[in-house]
């Protein structure tokens, strides 16, 4: 009898745990939120800052835990004048930007709809394509392209470590997902008691 009294108890343990577990909301996947405002570039007037997450299930598949990337794409613009402009003229440069950083993920425990996230400081990877800084065409027009080369090549380095400082202490930042809701490819949720909306993108 008491053999078999324990097995029932295993038996009701394990049926509420799979129970919790089916009433998990299914995150695995990638989620692409919507463009907001980012402050901290030092290079820029005004950016803004789309981050996009991707859930992974662990190795043997399930769905409570995993690794996890959050990438975003930035699009940045700053007017240029005085001493620091090309040929004292002023323009405008925008910069368009993407960062990355990977991690883990896990529902907390004794919690259906809050995932705890732990981001690794060394994955942190910001690329500032010479391709995609651009100046303002009426005002440089006649500019010599060794020369706007050349302006281009040292502005996207300088906005990718205004940017990497920036964007790192926004994904550090993002270490709860609360009160996570999904219905019909929306997550809603919370992120440091700000609500977030993502859409699932795949």
């Amino acid at each position: 009898m008491k053999l078999l009294s324990i097995s029932v108890i295993m038996a009701m343990i394990a049926a509420i745990a799979i129970s919790s577990c089916d009433d998990r909301p299914d995150i695995v996947g990638s989620w692409s939120g919507m463009p907001s405002r980012i402050d901290g570039i030092s290079a820029a007037s005004n950016a803004d800052a789309t981050i996009s997450i991707t859930f992974f299930a662990d190795d043997n598949g399930n769905n409570d835990s995993g690794s996890l990337m959050i990438s975003a794409l930035i699009d940045a613009d700053q007017p240029v004048s005085g001493p620091e402009s090309f040929n004292n003229t002023p323009y405008e440069v925008s910069v368009a930007a993407t960062a990355t950083i990977k991690g883990n993920w896990t529902f907390e425990d004794h919690e259906d709809d809050d995932v705890l996230i732990t981001l690794d400081p060394n994955t942190l990877a910001v690329t500032v394509d010479p391709n995609g800084v651009t100046f303002s065409s009426d005002i440089l027009t006649g500019t010599q392209q060794p020369q706007l080369d050349s302006l281009t090549t040292a502005t996207a380095a300088m906005w990718k470590q205004s940017i990497s400082k920036s964007i790192g202490n926004s994904f550090y930042n993002i270490r709860k997902i609360s009160d996570i809701k999904i219905k019909n490819g929306i997550m809603s949720c919370e992120i440091n008691d700000r609500d977030i909306t993502f859409r699932k993108t795949e």
